[in-house]
């Protein structure tokens, strides 16, 4: 009986030719309740149209039975927010109008990037019109301080939290919040292509407040603090206006021609849209014979050319739920070693890589389903960042998955 060498049973076998079908889908709304920075303002990318971010907050009182004397009288207040950093066109002049909120935001309710609550439209409590200058050191009280903006506010709320109706009002927080239930910062939209940014505020923090200066009957130079901190209830609305103003292929991708995707991918966060990657034949691929995969890297390669709307540092991937929803658990690739997984922007190739080699076999195997992955940016409840992707037909770079593997005899 002849004896085979064991390594004339191994086939080494490598491919880059595995069908993808990819297009863009708009992504489920994204959890927003109490985030630790807020976004605020409006942009016209040519690409994606109009996204327009506001913010709602409750307001504290930064000490207990607080009293504000006889004849009590409103003089001016400002509204600090400190930047933290900016996507978009900077030197755009920007109006955000604050307005006190109608409904109370309660601790109980999950809000999400749809979320709104009604607001006092016909009295604005301030406006402002700018160019943000989130790199900009601000000067107040008599020192330099980090970045922030200053928003006057009005008599409308001066006069409101200076005449509360009982004492009970001012005694603590849990009182002060049902007479005065919080704040709307609304940013208006941007109707000019390239122009316009979203901003990102280190709201809450100890310098997000209103300082109200008042006097009264006794004393004629008074001011008091309300704090938008950690403690008090918020959350982010994010208005893609249904990418009306979006690219003529985007939209098409959003209303279901899925051939679109051959030529370009979209992907935007704030509840905008992600990326569906299908393979439709991976796991009839091997089905009479037994391979190992070695490796695998799906090859992204990168569409975005714009300057001020830029494309983001990384992208992940996750999993694709029976109803086609996107599964909240990392896909078995990224539990593995650090930097493995990747998903970081290469400048080099002008390119985004992933490793899905254990995927790639758990799908052969029927480990897991083949349901296809979903492409996001990450942080997606506060972060602006948009993509544009070559296609799966893309004469530039197109989409593609590239399999190493032994076959098993």
């Amino acid at each position: 009986m002849d004896l085979l060498d064991p390594i004339d049973l191994l086939t080494m076998g490598y491919t880059d030719t595995v069908q993808i079908v990819a297009y863009s889908i708009p992504e489920d709304s994204v959890y927003t309740s109490n985030l630790q920075y807020a976004q605020i303002g409006s942009m016209y990318d040519p690409i994606f149209g109009i996204t327009t971010a506001n913010f709602y907050t409750q307001l504290y009182l930064t000490s207990t039975s607080v009293k504000f004397g006889t004849n009590p009288v409103f003089d001016s207040a400002f509204l600090y927010i400190p930047y933290k950093s900016s996507f978009g066109d900077t030197l755009s002049n920007m109006t955000f109008r604050v307005y006190t909120l109608q409904e109370d935001i309660e601790d109980s309710t999950g809000y999400y990037s749809n979320s709104t609550l009604d607001y006092d439209a016909a009295k604005p409590i301030g406006e402002i019109t700018f160019q943000p200058k989130p790199n900009d050191s601000s000067y107040f009280e008599g020192s330099t301080h980090a970045p922030f903006l200053r928003i006057p506010i009005n008599s409308n709320f001066g006069n409101h939290v200076l005449n509360p109706k009982d004492t009970v009002s001012l005694y603590n927080n849990a009182g002060f919040v049902k007479f005065y239930k919080g704040l709307c910062i609304v940013a208006e939209n941007q109707t000019t292509p390239n122009k316009g940014a979203i901003i990102t505020f280190n709201m809450p923090s100890d310098y997000s407040r209103i300082i109200m200066y008042y006097h009264n009957d006794e004393e004629d130079s008074l001011n008091y603090n309300f704090s938008i901190n950690e403690d008090g209830l918020r959350f982010q609305n994010y208005d893609h206006r249904g990418y009306a103003e979006a690219t003529t292929m985007l939209k098409e991708q959003l209303q279901g021609n899925i051939s679109s995707g051959q030529q370009f991918l979209f992907a935007q966060g704030m509840g905008g849209v992600k990326i569906k990657i299908e393979f439709p034949h991976l796991s009839k691929w091997f089905e009479s014979e037994k391979v190992i995969i070695n490796d695998a890297q799906l090859i992204l390669g990168n569409a975005s050319v714009s300057d001020l709307f830029t494309n983001p540092s990384s992208v992940t991937l996750r999993g694709v739920g029976e109803g086609g929803s996107t599964s909240p658990n990392v896909i078995v690739d990224e539990s593995d070693v650090t930097g493995y997984f990747d998903g970081t922007y290469s400048s080099a190739s002008n390119s985004y890589r992933f490793r899905i080699k254990r995927y790639v076999q758990q799908v052969l195997t029927g480990k897991t389903n083949d349901n296809g992955l979903h492409l996001i940016i990450p942080g997606a409840s506060y972060v602006g960042s948009r993509l544009v992707l070559n296609g799966t037909s893309s004469p530039q770079s197109d989409l593609k998955l590239y399999l190493r593997y032994t076959r098993l005899f």
